[in-house]
């Protein structure tokens, strides 16, 4: 399978071919049919994230490791499953990529997202930016309906991002305002979503 990777911090994505992953137990291989192009993919790519004041954190100090494939706003159709998976293939499916270990306080409590030891695709491991991604249970497999699967795509990160910011909002009435700063991907997104 073909992959576009980041195979040295801040430099362009190289064309990596690989073996196509093989699902085992639980696990779901989903064929990528697109995959959106997040702001955070740009600072993955660099290698760090600028914390302010002069600190940063790199990506190489939470585990990940070079050539690492990126992308995670992933819409794509179930190509395989695992032996536990009870997913069909041809399901179309968003990948949710924000995944946990499943063993931490976090995990067990339902905050998944808040996990320490991370394992989101695309973030932390292989993502959409490739033929076919390895999805580790198919409760992270969401169903579309009839939405455009290229907005569908965006629904993982940015859509997602903008619909919890908007759900902080106390109640308003319809005489009210709301003023979005900024017109990028997540604006863009609460303004389609208000």
């Amino acid at each position: 399978m073909k992959s576009y990777d980041i195979v040295e911090w801040g430099k362009p994505l190289q064309e990596v071919l690989r073996d196509r992953p093989k699902p085992v137990d639980t696990e779901v291989l989903v064929k990528v049919q697109a995959c959106g192009v997040c702001h955070s993919d740009l600072h993955i790519r660099d290698g760090l994230l600028d914390l302010g004041n002069g600190k940063h954190i790199t990506f190489e100090s939470v585990g990940v490791k070079l050539p690492f494939t990126m992308g995670h706003e992933i819409v794509g159709v179930v190509a395989e499953a695992g032996s536990e998976a009870s997913v069909k293939p041809g399901t179309p499916c968003v990948v949710y990529p924000w995944h946990g270990c499943g063993t931490c306080l976090n995990c067990t409590n339902g905050r998944e997202v808040d996990c320490e030891s991370g394992r989101a695709l695309g973030t932390r491991k292989p993502g959409g930016y490739s033929d076919y991604v390895l999805v580790p249970h198919e409760q992270y497999l969401l169903d579309y309906g009839k939405l455009d699967p290229l907005l569908a795509a965006t629904c993982a990160c940015s859509g997602l991002t903008s619909f919890s910011a908007l759900k902080k909002l106390p109640p308003m009435l319809d005489a009210d305002t709301l003023v979005l700063i900024g017109a990028g991907g997540l604006g863009l997104a609460a303004l389609g979503l208000r």
